[in-house]
């Protein structure tokens, strides 16, 4: 549509959103959506432009590859990596990566992470967790580092820290107030399962800013977590507060902040108790057993769940349960009946056999045999 100079310099300059800075169809998309709708703006009103552009930079067009990523499974993800892999953009790239993250099971990445385009694949994620570009937002790494997290330890390379630092450094940097709690959640969870806990020992810092945010307001965010994201964070505070020293044994020095949070978690799990996958409930209780926070209250309400489902737990986690339970001497049993109270037979109640008795015959009964005729009262004459 063509347009004459005086139109096209009246018309409002071009915004692109932050994903669309690091995809070009979707930047070209937006684009062409505003130059549409700055063409068609004397017929519509002006009006017509501003919400066009608000609404191609709110919700930008998706391409058919990163649909088609987005729908695959796992195993047709990874083939489809195979085959168009290399020119795969920034946001597809980390869409591929978290549909073989999330779709399949630990084994089956595994397997997966030895293909070659798959290695590929974690490797330029790799690349951009550990120096984030500037267009990228906190979302944005927070799902890279993710979803690298979901595959063997090799995926995040030798030096963890120096590949998590970065993310860490976004989450500290970021306004409390613009970043979701899930989000914050899911990256000290990524430091905690690194290095076996090793590297969030140097965050302890951003465990205490998160924290700090989520109970402020008695609490208020807290509501606001996915129930693995609860429990997620609840681990990630476990594995922060432990204080390692040469020849000294392992302690924890927990924060005012991490008690007010568990309380906030214990109330919750009591109001949606049956809407909580008891996966969940246990490594929930394994937390409390790590961190050394005892809550009778919550063990006995969470004590039914375990032991109407424990087939769904593996053994590691009943392991864990049952070693939690005998820590803080708390029965993980089935609710007893209590003392029952003593039966009174009522006249005409009769204790019916098991089987008839069997005839046998006239009874005979022995007679005593006195010792003498008479009674020897006294003596006779």
């Amino acid at each position: 549509m063509k347009r004459n100079a005086e139109q096209a310099f009246q018309a409002p300059a071009f915004q692109p959103s932050k994903s669309a800075m690091l995809d070009p169809k979707a930047y070209f998309a937006q684009y062409t959506q505003q130059a549409y709708a700055a063409a068609v703006a004397p017929k519509t009103g002006a009006a017509a432009v501003g919400v066009a552009s608000a609404a191609a930079a709110a919700e930008p067009e998706k391409s058919e590859i990163h649909k088609e990523v987005m729908e695959a499974s796992a195993v047709k993800c990874a083939s489809i990596v195979k085959e168009k892999g290399a020119n795969f953009t920034t946001t597809v790239a980390i869409e591929a990566l978290n549909t073989m993250g999330t779709k399949s099971s630990y084994k089956l990445r595994e397997e997966l992470f030895k293909q070659p385009q798959v290695k590929k694949l974690c490797s330029r994620v790799k690349e951009l967790v550990t120096r984030p570009p500037s267009g990228f937002s906190f979302a944005t790494v927070t799902k890279a580092a993710w979803c690298l997290s979901r595959f063997p330890d090799e995926a995040l390379g030798e030096d963890k820290g120096a590949t998590l630092k970065a993310t860490a450094n976004v989450l500290m940097s970021t306004p409390p107030t613009t970043w979701i709690a899930d989000d914050a959640s899911k990256v000290l969870w990524v430091l905690a399962k690194a290095d076996n806990g090793a590297v969030i020992l140097e965050h302890k810092n951003l465990v205490t800013k998160v924290l700090t945010e989520l109970v402020r307001d008695k609490g208020r965010r807290v509501q606001h977590l996915s129930h693995e994201a609860m429990v997620q964070l609840c681990h990630a505070i476990a594995r922060a507060r432990r204080h390692i020293k040469k020849g000294d044994l392992q302690t924890i020095h927990s924060e005012v902040c991490d008690s007010e949070y568990f309380d906030f978690v214990a109330a919750r799990v009591e109001a949606e108790l049956d809407t909580i996958d008891v996966k969940l409930l246990a490594d929930l209780i394994h937390t409390h057993n790590e961190i050394g926070l005892k809550n009778e209250k919550l063990f006995k309400t969470i004590c039914p769940r375990i032991i109407a489902n424990d087939k769904q737990l593996n053994t590691k986690s009943m392991g864990e349960v049952i070693k939690a339970y005998t820590r803080f001497m708390i029965p993980l049993r089935e609710e007893q009946q209590g003392f029952r109270t003593m039966a009174i037979v009522a006249k005409g109640d009769f204790i019916r056999p098991s089987d008839k008795p069997k005839r046998e015959g006239k009874k005979v009964f022995e007679k005593p045999i006195p010792l003498y005729e008479k009674t020897q009262l006294h003596a006779r004459g």
